[in-house]
């Protein structure tokens, strides 16, 4: 009997195409069985315990920091480590498992997993992916804790010993450590049922080059230790039991043997006929700012503010600590240009006890921000002053009035007036700009422009408020495509709005960082693209393949196709288009 084909639909994490041998990744098993009821004697053992556990999970951390700390390439490994080990210290999660532990009579396992559980579903309603898909550290940090509530000799064996050469890794999930440990030499291509693309995992996933498709489902429950698949994250696709025709259509594409610390630098880049682009990159921390220079970004195009402060969740960074990482990177820069985008956050992020019940569509962003003027003139203040050292770009983000933009404007005055009176001198025009990431926001553009100096397209954000699907939603990621003509003809309608205002304009959103859409943005007018670090080459050396008149003929068909909805055409003509 002929074994049935199947293929998966997920996310593409890190683009390539390998096919291998599957090893499926199984996690830990629990070493205590969780139990409740305890009498009150049972309860100071339990706590001992959790304070045994807490103390190994730090001493394992704090090793594996050092390690990551050696070599230059693992400088944001080791700033994933330093963000669980504040996770892991944080005194409300520590309250919330002894007082399970001494109120409720449960055993530390139990006390554990419930308080986890907690805190992942509040992390998960957070509308900032960034930080949502942040909870994977939560469940990790869980999974550590709950290994070392056991005795040191139950504790699990070396993760690389039963790790095969030239592996395929098939998991629910992977947590951060676990992929931090694992012998990245070994695996050519990660598939997990669960995950999005800019997660931890898939983070390092990028970093070591591998292939990965994240957001699967079910595959684990469709394949088997030893078979044979062929994953395809240039499309986000898993074939189970491919046929030897297929293999060699597709052919092998994987970058897992490139090192690109040792790539030399691109320089700037033209198109094949002429036209001059920029490509800079998107940054979250002063890490990744030294290497976009050293990596031969011709800028940032984004600086996620919020992010660059993720340990000040609970205090709130004051103006001087600002200050001093926005001179940084603006040194670091050397006189590049570079946009920092203002606090993107919301109520829930930064104040305890309110919750909305639609956050996506509540009071975050620049609506958060001109309600708390005092927090936001903080951050204004201390940009205005760290402009000084550098060429920076203030963008406000989740617009859709112009009073936004008049009201943040009247708010940056009174800031340099403020600072006047202090006696600090600012004597740049900062360019303020918008995100243009809701649609309210883009088809007013017409009139919102003759009150700001730029634009940048937020294309993950429009994407989903246009569709009105939720983009880490996996029951209807089908129906997050970036190749929807209503979509596509809002970018093109951007660009030409932007090009007869004659205001620069960029993308910083996730398609940004896709070469399969290089061309195409190219086509529609877009000429400074914002892209993430680890693809910042791959980006630049598409540009160099693409014309401005062919891609503008892509263009073109592209929107034909996608009025008909034959997106695998879309693909197939992208991928086959040169030039």
């Amino acid at each position: 009997m002929v074994e049935e084909k199947l293929i998966f639909k997920g996310i593409s994490a890190f683009p390539g195409i390998v096919y291998g041998k599957v090893h499926k990744w199984i996690p830990h098993k629990r070493k205590r069985e969780p139990r409740s009821g305890l009498e009150p004697a049972e309860t100071r053992a339990e706590l001992e315990l959790f304070k045994q556990s807490l103390s190994r999970t730090e001493q394992e951390l704090e090793a594996l920091r050092e390690k990551c700390q050696k070599g230059e390439k693992n400088s944001e490994l080791a700033e994933i480590i330093e963000s669980q080990i504040v996770f892991l210290n944080d005194p409300l999660f520590r309250a919330k498992v002894v007082e399970r532990i001494q109120l409720n009579f449960e055993n530390a396992n139990l006390a554990l997993e419930t308080a986890v559980s907690s805190l992942y579903e509040e992390f998960q309603n957070i509308p900032d992916p960034f930080f949502r898909e942040r909870a994977d550290h939560l469940l990790d940090i869980g999974k550590r804790l709950e290994d070392n509530l056991g005795p040191e000799s139950n504790k699990s064996e070396d993760l690389n010993l039963r790790l095969p050469e030239s592996c395929i890794l098939v998991a629910k999930e992977i947590t951060p450590t676990e992929m931090i440990s694992l012998d990245k030499t070994k695996i050519i291509g990660i598939a997990t049922d669960f995950g999005g693309k800019t997660g931890h995992m898939a983070i390092i996933a990028r970093n070591f080059g591998i292939p990965t498709v994240v957001g699967l489902k079910n595959i684990t429950a469709h394949v088997e230790e030893d078979d044979y698949i062929l994953l395809d994250s240039q499309k986000g696709i898993i074939h189970r039991s491919p046929s030897l025709d297929e293999v060699k259509l597709y052919g092998i594409s994987s970058e897992i043997k490139s090192n690109p610390q040792e790539e030399p630098n691109l320089p700037l880049l033209k198109t094949t006929d002429g036209a001059e682009l920029k490509i800079k990159v998107n940054v979250d921390s002063l890490e990744e700012v030294s290497l976009a220079e050293e990596k031969g970004a011709d800028g940032i195009g984004l600086v996620r503010t919020e992010i660059l402060f993720i340990s000040y969740q609970d205090i709130k960074p004051t103006e001087e600590e600002q200050f001093d990482v926005y001179k940084q990177i603006l040194l670091q820069m050397k006189d590049k240009t570079v946009t920092f985008r203002v606090w993107d956050i919301g109520a829930d992020k930064m104040e305890n006890g309110y919750e909305e019940s639609n956050p996506f569509l509540g009071n975050r962003g620049i609506r958060y921000l001109l309600r708390h003027p005092h927090f936001f003139k903080e951050q204004l203040r201390a940009l205005l002053r760290a402009s000084e050292f550098g060429t920076m770009w203030i963008m406000l983000p989740m617009i859709t009035t112009l009073s936004e933009i008049l009201e943040s404007k009247r708010l940056i005055q009174e800031c340099e007036e403020e600072l006047k009176y202090q006696g600090h001198q600012i004597h740049k025009q900062i360019p303020l700009g918008i995100m243009v990431e809701t649609p309210a926001c883009a088809l007013n553009l017409p009139f919102l422009g003759k009150h700001v100096d730029f634009y940048s397209v937020g294309t993950n954000d429009l994407l989903q408020y246009l569709l009105a699907v939720e983009r880490n939603n996996h029951t209807v990621n089908d129906l997050y495509n970036p190749w929807q003509v209503v979509f596509l003809l809002l970018l093109k309608n951007i660009a030409e709005v932007a090009k007869s205002q004659k205001k620069p304009l960029s993308i910083c959103g996730e398609i940004g960082s896709d070469p399969m859409f290089t061309s195409v943005l190219i086509g529609m007018g877009y000429r400074d693209l914002s892209c993430a670090l680890p693809l910042l080459k791959k980006i630049k050396k598409k540009v160099t393949e693409c014309s401005v008149w062919k891609s503008k003929l892509l263009v073109d068909q592209v929107i034909s196709l996608a009025a008909e909805e034959k997106y695998e055409d879309i693909e197939t003509l992208v991928s086959q288009t040169i030039g």
